[in-house]
């Protein structure tokens, strides 16, 4: 029903699996000639704070989600066979409730006899996705099966993502969720902790100057409407021609943009009183996201604008 862009994740996912520089499927096994490389997908609105890989046994570093009642489940600390990884997503569990799993899975698909327990604990996932080859090709066939079926009952933007968990329920392959994955939602939980200790007065000099080392989320997702004051960034507000060589840089915001203790709503143009750890975030995602959208342009400018920087 409709265009709907975002089939390009599970089609573009196996095809990659299947043809890709290094990937293949073994025509006598019908497996990846290489199933134990571990595949990281994430969306391309996405940005790295810090390496993906494939061991989350640091403590320090890493928040594993917690069962609703707040209770540690069992969980491996490593990506392996049978035991992949992604961000916590905090759309429950409407993979199950959204659409006729049966329908589209079959009446015998094992996703059915998944519960709404362990569908929050195991199944409400998003990108980054961590896995082995192994498992991310099974995941990826279904996904790509399954995620015309899902848009087709619910036509809305998180359609591939549900596809993504029944196809995860489906194989048989509960994933474990790391909180710490990504900052995306200020007043969220995900991987703000980690940023707890940066001082409000560093917080828009912190994105630009990354450490492997430092304690970080790894991502951080463009995905929301940030304000801070009377700056403001979202996506879909960003020029079309920003990646081209008449179009500048983005203003840099102030360095004490987390100081400021209220937002101005783009529609409204009133001021609304904000605290000083929402503060924070907003100013950490405004500040980080255009120093990351900055350096891309002067990348793309650099290798295709002759004589033109910022």
């Amino acid at each position: 029903k409709g265009n709907y862009d975002f089939f390009n994740k599970p089609y573009g996912l196996e095809h990659w699996m299947e043809n890709g520089v290094g990937m293949g499927v073994d025509p006598a096994t019908g497996t990846m000639k290489d199933e134990d490389v571990v595949i990281i997908l994430i969306d391309p609105d996405m940005a790295l704070l810090k390496p993906i890989g494939a061991d989350f046994s640091n403590v320090n570093n890493d928040i594993i989600f917690k069962s609703l009642r707040g209770k540690n489940l069992k969980h491996n600390s490593r990506v392996t066979h049978g035991s992949p990884f992604a961000a916590t997503y905090g759309f429950g569990n409407q993979w199950q409730t959204k659409v006729n799993i049966a329908g589209i899975a079959g009446s015998d698909s094992p996703a059915l006899e998944v519960t709404e327990s362990e569908s929050l604990s195991f199944y409400t996932v998003g990108p980054p996705y961590i896995a082995t080859a192994r498992d991310m090709y099974s995941i990826s066939v279904k996904w790509a099966e399954f995620a015309p079926k899902v848009h087709n009952e619910y036509p809305h933007l998180l359609a591939e993502m549900f596809a993504y968990c029944l196809a995860a329920a489906h194989t048989k392959l509960p994933h474990t969720l790391v909180d710490s994955l990504m900052v995306s939602c200020t007043g969220c939980a995900e991987g703000w902790p980690l940023l707890g200790n940066i001082p409000s007065d560093e917080v828009c000099e912190f994105p630009g100057s990354m450490k492997t080392g430092d304690r970080v989320p790894h991502v951080i997702h463009f995905c929301q409407r940030y304000m801070a004051g009377e700056w403001f960034f979202g996506k879909r507000k960003l020029p079309k021609d920003f990646f081209t060589c008449e179009h500048p840089l983005l203003a840099t915001p102030p360095k004490n943009l987390a100081s400021i203790d209220y937002k101005v709503l783009p529609s409204k143009k009133e001021k609304v009183v904000i605290g000083t750890r929402a503060a924070k975030q907003e100013a950490f995602m405004i500040c980080g996201l255009t120093v990351f959208l900055n350096d891309a342009a002067e990348f793309f400018k650099e290798k295709h604008c002759s004589g033109v920087t910022g």
